[in-house]
């Protein structure tokens, strides 16, 4: 039996509708990257910043339609959500542009998060508390390099003098501790939260500590 296919996803989520619009989520254009690998199918929904919690159905229903297909052998939908500049803000200051920054230094992190001292009122609110920026370098397809990107960025921002943390989210090929040289197990100290595995000046967590290779 041929697997399941993008359009067949899209027809299913076409019965998911988006209460306040009334319309369905496809065709507000709320759907993205969609993946498909051995029946197990991940696609993200853009919802308003504002509304993440109170989207949290609307996704499991979206869920709940693909999984109804036949072949489909699990469903994972995100929420994501585009953050727009506060209304009337200032331009953020590009790499060595602001006050005190040694030209071409940047500011940012790989895939995770790089800290440094404190410039400035924030402009938005804190995504994750101690954490100052955050990259993503994600793609909708394998095999196309994110994990090397995400590698050379973070120790790139390292070699300059930033705190940096990479977090591998990438649940069927994570490949960091591989790229970072590094293997075991991460330590808890309460039971709920994971101490990251380090090398090369980087702290890493990656879902290839928690399951075999």
């Amino acid at each position: 039996m041929d697997g399941v296919s993008e359009d067949q996803v899209l027809a299913a989520l076409r019965g998911v509708t988006e209460p306040e619009a009334g319309q369905d989520i496809v065709s507000l254009g709320m759907i993205s990257g969609i993946v498909i690998r051995d029946g197990n199918v991940g696609f993200s929904i853009e919802v308003d910043p504002r509304k993440g919690a109170e989207s949290e159905p609307l996704r499991k229903e979206a869920e709940a339609r693909v999984m109804a297909l036949p072949g489909v052998v699990s469903v994972t939908a995100v929420l994501t959500a585009h953050r727009q500049a506060p209304s009337g803000a200032a331009p953020r200051p590009g790499p060595g542009s602001g006050p005190g920054q040694a030209p071409g230094r940047p500011q940012g992190s790989a895939q995770g998060q790089a800290q440094g001292p404190a410039q400035g009122p924030a402009s938005a609110r804190t995504l994750v508390p101690g954490v100052r920026n955050i990259v993503a370098v994600a793609s909708g397809k394998g095999g196309v390099g994110k994990s090397t990107t995400a590698t050379n960025l973070a120790v790139a921002l390292a070699t300059l003098g930033l705190r940096v943390g990479v977090l591998d989210a990438d649940i069927y090929g994570p490949s960091q501790p591989r790229m970072l040289g590094i293997g075991g197990r991460p330590t808890s100290p309460d039971g709920k939260t994971l101490n990251p595995l380090e090398n090369y000046g980087l702290k890493c967590m990656s879902m290839g500590f928690l399951v075999a290779e």
